[in-house]
C-alpha cells in the first residue's frame, strides 16, 4: 500500500480507494468511527485507546488502497495470488517440522529463546488465521486453474490437520461458522430467503447463548473449584473472563471503558488461585463482549450494522455466482466466529489477517469468475 502512494499511478488508485470508502459499507465503518469517538474521551488509559482508533483507521485506509491497486493490476492480483498460495505452502512445512520434532527451529523463527517446546502450544496461535486462509485459497485454486486447485486443497487438508493437532477450539468454532455461511449463501442461489434465515437464526442462538450466559454469576474464589459454569462449552478460566466483563458493562453502558482498555479497570488482576490467572489478564477473548464493553451499546450496536452490511454485501454477489464473494463470505464467518472465543478484535496482526485477505478477495470479485 505504500508503494502504491508512491507510484506514478498513485491518484487513479487513491481515487479509487477514496470510492471504497464512499460506499455504503465504507459509510458504514466511517459511523462506527465517528460512534467509538467518545469512548477515547472516558477511556480508563485514553492514550492507548486513541492510538489503537487512529491504527485501526489507517489498516483500514490501506486495505481499501490495497484493494484500488489489486483490482486496477490483473497481473499484480495474479502474482499476489500465487504469492499467497506459496506462503500457504511454506505455512504447512513449517506446521510440519514443527509437529515432527523441530518445535525449537519454530521458536527461533519467532525471535523466541532456541528451547524445545510443545509443539500444539507453540503453533496454537496460528490455527485461526490459518483456517482464515482457506475459502482464499480454494477460491484462487478455482480461479488460477486444475493444478492451482490441487495445491489450493491439498494445503486446505493441510490446514485442518494443523487445526486439529493444536486443538484450538477457536478455529474449530471459526471453520463451522465459516462453513455455515457459506452453505446459506449457495443455498441462498436457488431462494433469496434462505441466506436471511439462515443468518437470522444464528444471530439469535449467538446473542441467546451469551444472554443466558450473563444472567449467571461469578462464583467466589472459595466456592469456584475449576470447573465451568457452563459445561461443554469453553474452559473455566474464558468463562470467568466473560463473566466478569459481562458484570462491568453497566457501569459504562453507553460509551464503556475505552478501546483495548478494558483490563486496566478495577478488579481486573485480580488473581485467581485456583486457575493461577487473573480475571481479565489481557482481553476479553470475544470481539463481540469487548466491543460491548469497550466502546459501549452505542458503539456496539453501530458495528453490528456494519457487520451486517458487510455480510450482506457479500452474499448478494455470492448468490449471483460469484466465486470471490463466496470466499468473502467464508472468510467474515470464519474470522469472527473464531473471534468470539479468542483474540483481541485491536490486535493489529489480527486485524490485518482479515483486510489483507478481505481486500484480495474483493479484487477478485471485480474480474469474470471462470
Amino acid at each position: 500500500s505504500v508503494a502504491a502512494v508512491l507510484h506514478p499511478n498513485r491518484v487513479q488508485w487513491l481515487g479509487e480507494a477514496a470510492r471504497c470508502l464512499r460506499s455504503p459499507l465504507g459509510i458504514a465503518i466511517g459511523i462506527v468511527f465517528i460512534a467509538w469517538i467518545p469512548s477515547l474521551f472516558v477511556s480508563v488509559d485514553p492514550m492507548k485507546s486513541v492510538q489503537v482508533w487512529f491504527r485501526s483507521a489507517a489498516y483500514l485506509c490501506l486495505g481499501s488502497l490495497l484493494w484500488a491497486f489489486l483490482q486496477n493490476n490483473p497481473r499484480s492480483l495474479i502474482l499476489a495470488q500465487k504469492v499467497l498460495i506459496a506462503a500457504a505452502s511454506v505455512s504447512v512445512l513449517l506446521v510440519a517440522v514443527n509437529f515432527l520434532g523441530g518445535s525449537e527451529y519454530i521458536r527461533a523463527l519467532r525471535f523466541k529463546e532456541f528451547t524445545e517446546g510443545y509443539p500444539p502450544q507453540i503453533m496454537k496461535l496460528y490455527a485461526a488465521p490459518a483456517a482464515c486462509l482457506i475459502p482464499v485459497l480454494i477460491c484462487i485454486g478455482y480461479r488460477l486453474g486444475r493444478a492451482f486447485l490441487l495445491g489450493s486443497l491439498a494445503i486446505t487438508v493441510g490446514f485442518v490437520v494443523f487445526v486439529y493437532l493444536t486443538g484450538s477450539g477457536a478455529a474449530v468454532m471459526g471453520l463451522l461458522f465459516g462453513a455455515y455461511c457459506v452453505a446459506m449463501a449457495w443455498l441462498g442461489r436457488r431462494h433469496t430467503s434462505i441466506p436471511i434465515v439462515g443468518m437470522a437464526v444464528l444471530v439469535v442462538a449467538v446473542a441467546g447463548w451469551y444472554f443466558w450466559f450473563a444472567l449467571q454469576t461469578i462464583p467466589d474464589h472459595a466456592d469456584f473449584d475449576g470447573y465451568p459454569i457452563a459445561p461443554n462449552t469453553v474452559d473455566p478460566h474464558r468463562q470467568i473472563i466473560w463473566l466478569f466483563g459481562l458484570s462491568k458493562i453497566p457501569d459504562a453502558m453507553w460509551f464503556g471503558y475505552g478501546i483495548d482498555a478494558i483490563n486496566k479497570i478495577a478488579g481486573a488482576g485480580e488473581f485467581i488461585e485456583v486457575l493461577k490467572a487473573e480475571y481479565l489478564p489481557s482481553h476479553p477473548h470475544s470481539w463481540a463482549l469487548e466491543i460491548l464493553a469497550e466502546t459501549g451499546v452505542i458503539g456496539f450496536c453501530t458495528f453490528i450494522g456494519a457487520l451486517g452490511i458487510a455480510f450482506y454485501d457479500a452474499c448478494r454477489k455470492a448468490m449471483s455466482g460469484s466465486s470471490a464473494a463466496l470466499a468473502a463470505v467464508g472468510l467474515l464467518g470464519i474470522y469472527f466466529g473464531s473471534g468470539l472465543f479468542s483474540f483481541s478484535v485491536w490486535a493489529s496482526w489480527w486485524q490485518l489477517v482479515l483486510i489483507i485477505l478481505w481486500a484480495i478477495a474483493a479484487a477478485m470479485s471485480h474480474e469474470t469468475d471462470r
